[in-house]
This record gives structure tokens, sequence and C-alpha cells, in this order.
């Protein structure tokens, strides 16, 4: 019988590679913190994965990616970790569905492997199989972390679903002086956040669409502000030109940790299917999902004060990262609809309605 987490010394943890998915591996990692209070928890992935969940509190030691490309950077990358660690650990989490993590870890030395074992079973000894049901299975991702512990005897019944992350004191001094260099620090404003975003192109809102939204927006009384990733001041621009202004936060990025400390500031937050819709959602304000081309069954989490604008086309969902048509399932997201629905959310929030 495998060795209760509550008596581990050392447990390693490899993170998702999506800043995404790492916001909705939280309540995982919070749950693995309480069932294995004694053990040295470490935390591996990419580095801005890092530096988001220091604040947490919810590992001892962390350790960013460092040799990932060839065939032999798993292989380095796990001899690397176990020198860095000073030993083996006695439980190693596979939270990617990775071959290469699974060599690292197997390159580590791990006592025991935990992951999914579907297509690595040689390497992954120990998980559960992901069940699949015709082309997509529409699990949440949340669940899907979860599972991982539950394969260890951990009961996650309890666990609150829905991903939880701070605004610690610096970043919300970051707010408040980025909100003052926007000029939309002024008592009373009524402040929407928008991100239409994505990692992928068929996650991402059209520009044209978001600058007609400003407009909306601007017409209501109510400040928009834009936010973009490092890689889409193109989308900033365009949608500045669309809206016929420059949208505040359109140049510049604002950083993950001090995300969730400017979301708690607005009154809503209108947002593609990416990474920040977990940051509003952590920080409890209404938030509005565009939906592309992705099934929002996979990022399902438990929040009553998040809405959905989703056409469901006949190609849908497609999970393409181009769409080879017309982008008819963004393109039917007009700014007036996502008005309508972002007000009727904000309603249904103020008054209380299930």
């Amino acid at each position: 019988m495998s060795t209760p987490l509550a008596a581990l010394k050392r447990i390693y943890v490899r993170l998702p590679n999506w800043v995404g998915d790492v916001v909705l591996a939280t309540p995982f990692l919070a749950r693995l913190r309480q069932a294995a209070p004694e053990a040295e928890i470490t935390l591996h992935g990419r580095g801005v994965a890092l530096r988001l969940l220091e604040p947490e509190g919810l590992a001892d030691r962390v350790s960013a990616v460092k040799h990932r490309g060839g065939l032999r950077g798993p292989s380095r990358e796990g001899r690397r970790l176990r020198e860095e660690l000073g030993g083996a650990p006695d439980l190693a989490f596979l939270l990617p569905n990775s071959i290469s993590s699974a060599l690292t870890a197997k390159s580590l030395g791990a006592e025991r492997i935990v992951g999914y074992r579907n297509g690595r079973g040689v390497l992954v000894p120990e998980g559960p199989y992901a069940r699949k049901e015709g082309l997509f299975r529409e699990l949440a991702m949340v669940d899907y972390y979860l599972g991982l512990l539950e394969a260890c005897g951990v009961d996650c019944s309890d666990v609150p679903k829905r991903p939880v992350l701070s605004a610690p004191p610096a970043a919300q001094d970051w707010v408040e002086e980025f909100l003052t260099r926007q000029r939309i620090n002024a008592p009373g404003l009524r402040l929407w956040a928008i991100n239409l975003g994505g990692s992928w192109e068929t996650k991402r809102w059209i520009p044209e669409h978001a600058g007609r939204l400003v407009k909306l927006l601007r017409q209501r009384g109510i400040t928009p502000i834009l936010l973009r990733g490092p890689d889409e001041q193109d989308l900033a621009d365009q949608t500045c030109a669309a809206a016929g202004e420059t949208v505040p936060g359109a140049q510049e990025v604002v950083g993950l940790n001090e995300l969730c400390a400017l979301l708690r500031r607005c009154e809503v937050l209108i947002t593609t299917d990416s990474g920040p819709r977990h940051f509003g959602i952590s920080a409890g304000i209404p938030v509005l999902v565009l939906i592309g081309s992705t099934h929002p069954g996979y990022t399902a989490v438990d929040y009553p004060a998040m809405d959905l604008a989703c056409e469901e086309v006949a190609c849908w969902p497609c999970h393409f990262k181009v769409c080879p048509l017309e982008f008819r399932c963004m393109r039917a997201l007009t700014p007036e609809r996502v008005a309508r629905e972002a007000g009727q959310l904000l309603e249904r929030v103020r008054v209380g309605a299930p």
C-alpha cells in the first residue's frame, strides 16, 4: 500500500506550462498543502508561473525550468533538479501530460510518479487514465488536477473549485500608480476591463469589435481599461484605431502579479477564454467570457458571477488554433451583444439573482 501523503517528506510538482492552467491548478496546490503539511513541496515550472504563485504560500521551494529542448533536455533537467534539491523526492506529481515531464521525473529519481497515464504508462506507473468520450470530453481542468490527488487517496469533495490568487500590498501600490498614470484614478469612475487577446488566434476577439465596444461604454459613462499581453501591441493598436482614441492600458502591459489587484478595482471584466478570465474570478468581480473555438467545459469553475457569451455555430467547437473558415463564432459576438450581456450580468450580481 502506498505511503499516505501526510507521511511524506519531499514532494515535487511539475506545473502546467500555460499561465491560465497554472491558475486553475491553485485548488490542487492548496489541497496538497493541507494533505501533506509536513512535506517540503517543490514547484517546478516556467519562471512567470513561479513568480505568480510566490505570494500564495503553496510551496516551500521553487525551481524554474532550464533545460527543455532536445532529446536529452528532460534528463538533464532531472539531474539538475536532483542536485539542486539535494536528493530525490518521495513523490512527483505531473500536471502536464507530456512525455518530457515524465522523463524529467524519472531522471530526478522520484520514488513515486503520479500523473495521467494515457500514452505514457511505462514512464508514469501511478495515476488515473483520462477517459475519452468522442472527440472531446469536457472535463474541467480543476477537476482534472484534483483527480491526481484523489488517485492518492485524498478526499477532494469539499475543495472549492475556483482559483484564488491574492493581491499583495506591492501589487496594490503598483495599481495605484498605474491608474494615476492612465489618468483614471478619480473617485467614482466605473472601470470595465477588456481583454481581447489569447494564445490562439481563434481565442481572440475582433479588434474592430473591441473598438466599437469602447465607444459604447464611453457613451454610457463607463471608463474602459484595455488589457494586453507582451506580444499583443498590434491588437491594442487596432482596437484604439477602431475606438478613435488611445484606450487606457493600451500602451502598457500589466504584470501577472498586479493583474488581480487591478481587476479588484474594476466593475466587470470582459475577456476571451484565456488567462485573464481566471484572474477576474480570483478578484471576485463579474466576468463575461467571450467563447471562440474552445469548449468552455475545460475551464469551468464554480463561480456564479461568470457568464459565457458563446455562438454555437455549426463548426463549433473546433479547437483549431487558426480558423479555416470565416471566424463565425467570434464575429457573432458583436459589441452591442457583449455590452448588453455584460450589463445584464452586472445587474444580476448586484441584485443577488441566481
